[in-house]
């Protein structure tokens, strides 16, 4: 009997040492290590359950005969996990679903104008082929958007130039947007939250420009822990550390990229690897193109508001020898050495003062620097042009909800500028000269500081009417003073007007004057023509917005924009009456935007584009086509997993074709000096434009991974670029003293390129 008790004690005593022993659970996301909150965890006996705090954590008091634990949590793949014997910890890392996303909505609380505005999500732009990753290349699969050339960061926007439009970074202007050959931005693709694009029709706060608008907003850095990324790919690699500071919900982000091509390639094996073996003679590389460029940004929460402060960098620079014209434009050959860079500081400081008012201030300090040194005078000395542009630039902007559906805006764009220069060149070059024979070209020897300031005051003010009906009206006074002579004071009304015909369709009608400044070099006392005038642009656009499904959306516009008072270079070569307002133009055209919405990670869109731009000469009374006009563009884009045991694997592919875009074509040549037989050959252009480059075809396609660790994720990604090798002809080499005439070599664009790269995220 003594050893039957004895024995149930010691049962008993097990039982409770058994059952005493809690089981602590920890619920974190794969690949990132976020703690996940809200996460539903279950034991496969007693019926136990319960859901993870703020902090990941869940604790049972009891798990006697738990063997295994199932978690499910939204937006992640439900997990079954089989506990040991008396484990009382265990860490779960939970594996996210594909993300949806808020398609061309996502940006809709930051910018509530919807006329001319295409917006793409991160996730959209990040993964369309041939973009290699960068989402404000991926711009150019948009309709209205036109590139200069194969490859080239400048681009056309419904019937302007590159020089046209404005870009945005965080509220402020930035140097330039493209590195290079428009390989990468000069932003890490990482921070870039949302791109709006303005087609036309912008409203008044982004400043004067004939053209667009590109706006790219940073993301808030993430405070939950410390980040880093690294970047390895076909041309440069790049780092990113974001994390918090302090326990208030400050944080920061810090990153770099620098180009490598520099580092692999020695001049001479570059210039092997680039130069055509057809060529004599061919251009000799000095200095391999590199780049780098940085970001920095600390942001400060306040109550209701927060304030940012940044630095926003870049640099590129590349040197050839250029071997080519020296017979056909002798002062051309030479040293070709172009070093270009920018930095951006600044503030912004967003406040919500209460339900009705808020406000947003942006103080920035932007230095601009270029130097380019070309070909040779007859006494061997380089031409050359060193520009820096010193800018002060102040932005408050105070918006107030007057009653329900009443909205004022009103701020005013201040900039103090300084320009300190020297220069010996011609005069500047544009598209609208036909002969650029650098040699014949008067040159100016400039050394002097500019002094610019503008004060330009706007106001908008939108009301809704009844539940369907929303105008704006908007007005922006333009009020600039260069050293020099140059003054203008104008002002640029505008309207806007949305009805929403019913629960899935909206109409969409802007009108509005648009002024921009004339080039810097082009009212430079002594090269110019101080005189000149502001030029104008008037935006005449109707659109309709259609959501035809649960998936599909449709945006459709047609547009007109006469332009006048255009700078034109004139025969004179004398300032300043080598520059006169004598240009108009003309842009009218159709887009259309059909759109899936981002789900289960499935994308795409189709991008239609008719369009014809043209410009007049008022002195000489001739209309052209204009160099950026390209009558029909179609793009289709379309990405999504792999199914089955590829499901891991994501590709995207892009088909685009369009029209060729026009050119002046070489129709003879004569010698400089008809008594000289060893003078150089001159060529004979025939009408500006007049001919068409065949048609352009291209087909991209790109493929993806990611392989999430426990507290880490590894992306790949293959950007293969023209997959199907298509031979499109981008130009014309006539030879270099033109003797090809009747038989120019055709130049091929972009063949096949692999761009690949390797992400790593801790």
């Amino acid at each position: 009997m003594r050893l039957v008790l004895s024995c149930l004690l010691l049962g008993f005593g097990v039982v409770p040492l058994s059952m005493a022993a809690p089981l602590e659970v920890l619920i974190k996301e794969k690949g990132s290590g976020v703690l996940i909150e809200g996460a539903t965890v279950v034991l496969d006996v007693g019926e136990q359950y319960g859901q993870s705090s703020k902090q990941g954590q869940i604790r049972f008091e009891e798990r006697e005969g738990v063997k295994k634990i199932k978690v499910l949590a939204s937006g992640y793949e439900t997990l079954s996990e089989t506990l040991k014997p008396q484990q009382s910890k265990i860490t779960l890392y939970l594996r996210p679903l594909l993300v949806e996303s808020d398609g061309l909505q996502v940006s809709a609380a930051r910018l509530v104008e919807k006329g001319s505005k295409l917006t793409l999500s991160k996730a959209e732009l990040l993964q369309t082929a041939g973009s290699g990753g960068d989402p404000l290349k991926a711009i150019t699969a948009l309709p209205g958007i036109v590139a200069a050339n194969e490859g080239s960061a400048e681009v056309y926007m419904r019937g302007s130039n590159g020089n046209d439009n404005i870009t945005w970074i965080n509220h402020t202007p930035v140097g330039y947007l493209y590195h290079f050959g428009g390989f990468q931005s000069t932003i890490n693709p990482a921070l870039i939250e949302d791109i709006n694009v303005f087609l036309g029709g912008f409203p008044v706060q982004y400043g004067d420009a004939l053209g667009g608008v590109v706006d790219a907003r940073l993301r808030a850095p993430k405070t939950d822990r410390l980040h880093m990324q690294f970047d390895v790919s076909t041309v440069s690699s790049s780092f990113l550390f974001e994390g918090p500071v302090g326990d208030q919900g400050d944080g920061f982000f810090v990153a770099g990229r620098r180009s490598y091509l520099d580092l692999l390639l020695s001049p001479t094996a570059a210039s092997d690897l680039f130069s055509d073996p057809e060529e004599q003679d061919p251009n000799q590389v000095l200095l391999v193109p590199r780049f780098y460029d940085l970001q920095g940004l600390y942001r400060h929460q306040l109550k209701g508001g927060y304030v940012e402060s940044y630095l926003f960098a870049a640099g590129d620079e590349v040197a050839l020898e250029l071997r080519g014209p020296v017979r056909s434009d002798p002062q051309l050959a030479g040293e070709l050495h172009s070093k270009v860079e920018y930095q951006s500081v600044g503030l912004t400081w967003q406040q919500r003062w209460n339900a009705a008012s808020d406000s947003v201030i942006n103080l920035a300090y932007l230095h601009n620097k270029s130097s380019v040194r070309v070909g040779r005078d007859e006494n061997g000395a380089s031409f050359y042009a060193d520009v820096e542009q010193k800018t002060l630039h102040l932005q408050p902007e105070w918006r107030r909800t007057l009653s329900e559906g009443a909205l004022l805006t009103v701020g005013v764009d201040l900039n103090s500028v300084q320009v300190p220069l020297d220069l010996y060149v011609p005069r500047r070059q544009t598209e609208n000269d036909v002969n650029v024979d650098f040699t014949s070209q008067t040159k100016f020897r400039v050394k002097r500081e500019l002094k610019a300031q503008s004060s330009d005051p706007y106001v908008k003010y939108r009301h809704r009417w009844g539940d369907n009906l929303s105008t704006q009206l908007e007005l922006r006074s333009s009020n600039v003073s260069i050293s020099g002579g140059f003054e203008a004071h104008q002002i640029s009304p505008r309207l806007g007007l949305e009805y929403q015909l019913n629960s899935d369709t909206l109409l969409t009608a802007n009108w509005g004057r648009y002024l921009q400044q004339p080039n810097g070099a082009d009212i430079l006392e002594g090269v110019g023509n101080p005189a000149l005038l502001m030029q104008e642009a008037e935006h005449r656009i109707l659109g309709v917005e259609r959501q035809l499904s649960s998936l599909y959306s449709l945006k459709a516009e047609v547009y007109h924009k006469p332009m006048k008072n255009l700078v034109i270079a004139l025969d004179e070569n004398a300032p300043p009456n080598n520059f006169a307002n004598k240009g108009t133009g003309e842009a009218v055209g159709f887009d259309l935007f059909l759109k899936r919405k981002a789900s289960q990670g499935k994308r795409g869109w189709l991008s239609l584009s008719w369009a014809k731009s043209e410009r007049t000469n008022e002195v000489t009374g001739i209309t052209r086509d204009f160099s950026g006009d390209q009558p029909l563009t179609l793009i289709v884009v379309w990405g999504q997993p792999f199914t089955g045991r590829w499901s891991r694997w994501d590709w995207s592919a892009k088909a685009e074709v369009h029209s060729g875009r026009p050119y002046t074509a070489v129709i003879a040549r004569h010698q400089a000096d008809p008594t000289d037989i060893n003078s150089r050959w001159l060529p004979e252009f025939g009408q500006h434009n007049a001919e068409r480059l065949p048609l352009y075809r291209r087909v991209d396609l790109r493929l993806s991974r990611d392989f999430l660790f426990n507290e880490s994720k590894m992306k790949f990604y293959l950007d293969l670029q023209n997959v199907t090798f298509a031979n499109n002809i981008v130009e014309y080499d006539y030879g270099s003293e033109y003797e090809k005439i009747d038989n120019p070599t055709e130049i091929s664009g972009l063949s096949f390129f692999p761009y690949m790269g390797i992400e790593m995220e801790f």
